[in-house]
């Protein structure tokens, strides 16, 4: 069975570049397919491979501070569902579409608001 994984986490990322290309060394050495977004806000991923492979790049990408917390979800395929891996430097890893849109901080949340009774 194969693995798959979807992350992603808000967070800022000074050297998204150079974090771009040690995830396209590292993900490509192990044989994973699917897809990684890097922006300077964050990292957005799709990874399928082998359950071990891909657990042991998961360890090697929470040993960074900034992804110790990164929560994958999972799911298990007969065969991997992506035809290559492809690794990318976006400006943004979700379009807000909208000038000046930003993420939440860490902390932060969006006001609450009470029910209509």
């Amino acid at each position: 069975m194969i693995l798959n994984i979807a992350a992603y986490r808000f967070v800022a990322i000074d050297d998204a570049d150079a974090l771009a290309q040690r995830l396209r060394e590292r993900a490509g050495a192990d044989g994973l397919r699917g897809s990684v977004l890097v922006a300077a806000e964050g990292l957005n991923l799709f990874l399928a491979g082998e359950e071990a492979v891909l657990r042991g790049f998961l360890d090697w990408l929470r040993a960074d501070p900034r992804f110790s917390e990164l929560p994958a979800k999972e799911s298990w395929s007969e065969s991997v569902p992506f035809a290559k891996l492809k690794v990318k430097r976006k400006d943004e890893i979700i379009a807000f579409r909208r000038e000046h849109a930003s993420p939440p901080q860490v902390g932060e949340r969006a006001p609450a608001v009470d029910p209509v009774t």
